[in-house]
């Protein structure tokens, strides 16, 4: 799967996934998380495999546990829009 990282920072930044832009983080606060999701990507299959992945990326990198159905919805739409 091939995922454009400028729609990905998009679609993460929007999301917000632990509220650090809310609270006046950089807008590249959360761009290591991003860069090994796009690089990690290709592994991904479907919708479910991307959000797997975005859950284990935060999960490892920022010690979260994030929605997994939230990162389910942010999957889709990176998926659908970001191509």
């Amino acid at each position: 799967m091939n995922i454009n990282i400028e729609f990905l920072t998009q679609v993460i930044n929007n999301w917000d996934p632990v509220g650090l832009l809310a609270g006046g983080a950089p807008e590249n606060e959360y761009s290591v998380e991003v860069i090994e999701i796009a690089q990690k990507s290709s592994s991904c299959k479907s919708e479910t495999d991307l959000a797997i992945l975005i859950y284990g990326v935060f999960n490892d990198k920022l010690e979260v546990k994030l929605n997994q159905l939230d990162c389910l919805k942010q999957a889709f739409k990176i998926i659908e829009y970001g191509r």
